[in-house]
């Protein structure tokens, strides 16, 4: 396979893309991934990798298909809209015009024409790593200025409304920590760890939960042996603010269970947060 030549569209600026039939084979590299299930995968651009997923998808009245998803990688989905920042202003700003006319049509079509559409090539080289390569970029004046505005977000604001209304896109129950090893890829994460025999519970942030949570040892004022965790992935556009979220989070819980920084408590519970770290305000 000399890779997939994928145009750039309006999904690939929110989540990812599918994979066309043809080359589901080539992108699975034999592994399976059953339906309704996920497997990691590595992008390699350049010098960075990015850990993503390849999703097996059912869908109401038509066929599942697999599709390669980023959504919750907030590093590769910047660098995604900032090369190819053509695709992204006009691809959103087409979205926008059609959400506000209330078009009769059902559903939004990419609609870019030949001067402006931009190209990217994946290159699957094993079934743990997918090569990225830029093919076609439309550079003009404007590209620095847009490529800024994409870093500071500005974009995000005035764009992705619908998403705005939800600060988190996923949240767990609580988990065993045997089954940790499921879930340390997680990104952009708050998490929680519990101790259930001493009532201790402990609140972090992480872009990556793996890196930043191990089972086996102790995690700041958290003894290693806490046993179970659960998490809230924070949607993409609100990573940039993951600390103030979770700075939030401790002292909302703070003011419900006692704590060991001596802030104001109902102390309903026999659970005391561990936490402390974090602005009183």
């Amino acid at each position: 396979m000399t890779g997939y030549h994928k145009k750039i569209d309006r999904s690939m600026m929110d989540w990812g893309f599918t994979i066309p039939q043809d080359l589901v084979d080539d992108f699975l590299y034999s592994d399976s991934v059953p339906l309704g299930s996920s497997r990691p995968r590595t992008l390699v651009w350049g010098k960075k990798e990015y850990e993503v997923k390849i999703a097996h998808v059912n869908r109401r009245n038509s066929k599942p298909v697999y599709q390669i998803r980023w959504d919750s990688n907030r590093e590769f989905l910047q660098r995604f809209r900032q090369t190819f920042v053509q695709s992204y202003v006009i691809l959103k700003s087409q979205k926008e015009l059609f959400d506000n006319e209330r078009s009769q049509r059902k559903h939004f079509r990419t609609n870019l024409l030949g001067g402006q559409q931009e190209v990217v090539i994946f290159q699957p080289i094993s079934a743990s790593q997918i090569v990225v390569k830029e093919f076609i970029v439309v550079k003009n004046e404007w590209n620095t200025l847009f490529q800024r505005l994409v870093r500071e977000n500005v974009f995000g604001w005035i764009f992705d409304k619908k998403e705005k209304e939800y600060l988190i896109q996923k949240s767990t129950s609580w988990i065993s920590v045997k089954d940790f090893s499921k879930h340390k890829n997680a990104i952009n994460v708050i998490y929680y760890l519990v101790k259930t025999i001493d009532k201790l519970l402990h609140i972090g942030k992480a872009e990556n939960l793996g890196k930043r949570v191990q089972p086996g040892r102790s995690h700041q004022n958290m003894p290693g042996d806490w046993d179970k965790f659960k998490y809230d992935i924070i949607r993409p556009e609100f990573s940039n603010i993951l600390e103030r979220i979770e700075d939030h989070t401790i002292r909302a819980i703070a003011s419900i269970l006692k704590n060991d920084n001596e802030y104001p408590s109902l102390g309903i519970s026999e659970y005391k947060l561990v936490n402390t770290k974090w602005k009183k305000i």
